[in-house]
């Protein structure tokens, strides 16, 4: 997608389970009789992509190798009914718009209210409530088909339930931004899945207001579904599939000319842009350390399709769509720690992402 809001949705569904563990493991800091408590967690990674091809407009800069090294730590605690959290990331800001540059910044920070076991509202800096499954039927670890939803925002309330085997959750975010700062306007979007012990599928929807004159994005209506089904104990298979029209506008003009940067621009001629895209995926667990992951992708934009009178009128080698597949190897030398080799083939953006996580 060209908006990329958060480098975390990079992050796939294979190691969500590790993830929900680790987090089990979290250092405690306080206790009491009551169940209040406070938790600091994290994580390191250092990897990359290798074979990085600067044409497919996923990375800052035209390099063969794009770091991605990452950090976490944060803490988050119960008080009450009242939980909160406070996550600080170190991040290489290394996709499309993007400096380049390792920075420091706030992930999170929210205050949440219990209003019993099955029903939860949150306020603050966090995650919109598709993002929590957008990739949900990828088993894969990056550099798949992404859906593109809000990420992180600020001034987000949002809100999450169960009903049996059925999880709800919606959230509104005031005056959203794209990871370099553009505005996308108020950012509506939610989810309704059903999880069952052997297969699970959640749709998500989004609709964004738009921030027509100040920024490219205007409007935009966006639709998912994510699946998985356990065909055995170790072989798993999932699909993930969006449609988004996206207000994009085709031209803007400097409302200062006397800066000499031209960094104040007057955007218009909004036209609605038409994509979608598609995957299915695979895992197979060889042991509780060692499992395989596949996937094929499928992904179209109307501005590569030179027949459009949007085409962007550049000459793509992939044409008006790309497929492309991976495949890849994950080790978990610990319960808390994975290596990751993933390799691609056809129209992809990179050759190898390799990655070493370790969480605490």
């Amino acid at each position: 997608m060209n908006i990329k809001t958060a480098n975390k949705t990079a992050l796939a569904v294979c190691i969500s389970t590790l993830l929900a563990s680790t987090s089990l493991q979290a250092a405690n800091i306080y206790q009491n009789e009551n169940g209040d408590n406070l938790n600091l967690y994290g994580e390191v990674g250092v990897g990359g992509h290798f074979g990085a091809n600067f044409e497919y407009g996923e990375f800052f800069k035209d390099q063969a190798y794009i770091d991605d090294s990452f950090a976490t730590l944060g803490v988050k605690g119960k008080n009450g009914q009242l939980v909160y959290r406070l996550e600080l990331d170190f991040e290489r800001e290394n996709w499309k718009y993007g400096s380049g540059d390792m920075v420091l910044s706030i992930d999170k920070m929210f205050i949440g209210y219990a209003l019993n076991d099955y029903h939860y509202v949150e306020f603050g800096l966090t995650d919109t409530a598709f993002d929590d499954y957008d990739k949900w039927g990828d088993f894969t670890f990056d550099t798949t088909v992404e859906t593109g939803e809000a990420g992180d925002q600020d001034a987000t309330v949002k809100y999450e339930g169960t009903y049996g085997s059925f999880k709800l959750g919606t959230s509104y975010s005031y005056n959203a931004k794209s990871s370099s700062g553009s505005l996308l306007g108020d950012v509506v979007n939610g989810y309704f899945g059903y999880f069952g012990s052997r297969f699970s599928a959640v749709v998500g929807l989004e609709g964004r207001g738009g921030a027509e004159g100040e920024s490219k994005y205007g409007k935009q209506k966006l639709a998912g579904l994510g699946m998985r089904f356990a065909v055995t104990d170790s072989f798993h298979l999932g699909f993930n599939g969006y449609i988004e029209d996206e207000d994009i506008a085709q031209t803007k003009i400097p409302t200062d000319i006397t800066d000499p940067n031209n960094s104040v621009h007057l955007y218009n001629d909004y036209q609605t842009l038409y994509r979608k895209g598609a995957l299915i995926s695979g895992k197979y667990e060889f042991t509780p350390q060692w499992e395989m992951t596949g996937s094929a992708n499928y992904e179209a934009y109307e501005e590569w399709d030179k027949d459009s009178e949007f085409w962007d009128t550049k000459e793509h080698s992939w044409g008006s769509s790309r497929t492309w597949g991976t495949l890849g190897v994950n080790f978990k030398p610990t319960p808390s720690s994975i290596i990751a080799l993933e390799a691609n083939a056809g129209d992809a953006a990179q050759d190898v992402y390799a990655y070493t996580r370790i969480y605490f």
